[in-house]
């Protein structure tokens, strides 16, 4: 039977994360850890120039030092990126003994996690995996997704994001709110709005209208809703698209 990694995002604000090697491999793996809020760590007697940059900001915290057991006390994930066997490997074994989430780059039967290849516009996010098995070939398709998704993507999700308030209180059913999402989707009727660059205030009355056009034909009640301020948490919705 064939063996799947199970796809998921992780919330990692506050969280430690220790990264043992200090090449271009860590440095990549740093920057991707820096955007998420991450806590790290990196541990080596050598650094790339970037990630002792982000050490004198105070951005990360570099111990230039070998690695030594209990270096992963504490920590909730692990990444071993260095060109020493060994020396990953004891990561590893560190890393299942506390229980922390770990990676040794390039060894894909020790990684816990793998790492896909990313393609953001804001708040979307699409990762695509091979399991480890072909890293560039999903990087290559990265790069094809990446082609047809302009910045206007980003700014559609976050226009929905303020829409969603509105939305739970005009449409009252969550069978209704389901069609209306479903529907608004499909047709996305602001992308080119924001392909025109349109000012927020633009794109947000014509779906609020879009809202009030399909609660007039539900029956739903009109009422006031204030959208969500930046930084503030998204809230789930069960269900999906309600």
């Amino acid at each position: 039977m064939q063996e799947h990694y199970f796809p998921a995002f992780l919330d990692l604000r506050g969280r430690s994360v220790v990264v043992v090697g200090g090449g271009e491999v860590a440095r990549g793996k740093v920057l991707g850890l820096l955007p998420c809020g991450a806590v790290v760590r990196l541990i080596s007697p050598d650094a790339h120039p970037d990630l002792r940059r982000l050490d004198r900001r105070g951005t990360i915290r570099w111990e230039g030092r070998p690695y030594r057991p209990g270096d992963l006390a504490g920590a909730f994930m692990a990444i071993a990126a260095t060109d020493d066997p060994a020396l990953n490997e004891a990561v590893y074994d560190e890393a299942v003994r506390e229980k922390a989430l770990v990676n040794v780059v390039d060894v894909p039967d020790r990684c816990q996690f793998v790492y896909g290849a990313v393609m953001r516009r804001g708040r979307l996010q699409a990762a695509i995996s091979t399991g480890g098995a072909a890293p560039a070939h999903a990087a290559a398709l990265k790069r094809d997704l990446a082609a047809h998704w302009g910045p206007e993507q980003g700014q559609l999700v976050s226009a929905y994001r303020r829409l969603r308030p509105v939305v739970q209180s005009r449409i009252g059913t969550v069978a209704g709110r389901k069609r209306f999402w479903l529907d608004l989707v499909r047709r996305n009727p602001a992308l080119p709005l924001l392909r025109a660059r349109a000012g927020r205030a633009a794109v947000d009355g014509m779906l609020a209208g879009e809202v009030d056009r399909w609660a007039a034909r539900e029956g739903g009640a009109p009422a006031e809703a204030r959208p969500p301020q930046e930084g503030e948490p998204e809230r789930a919705a069960s269900g999906g698209a309600v």
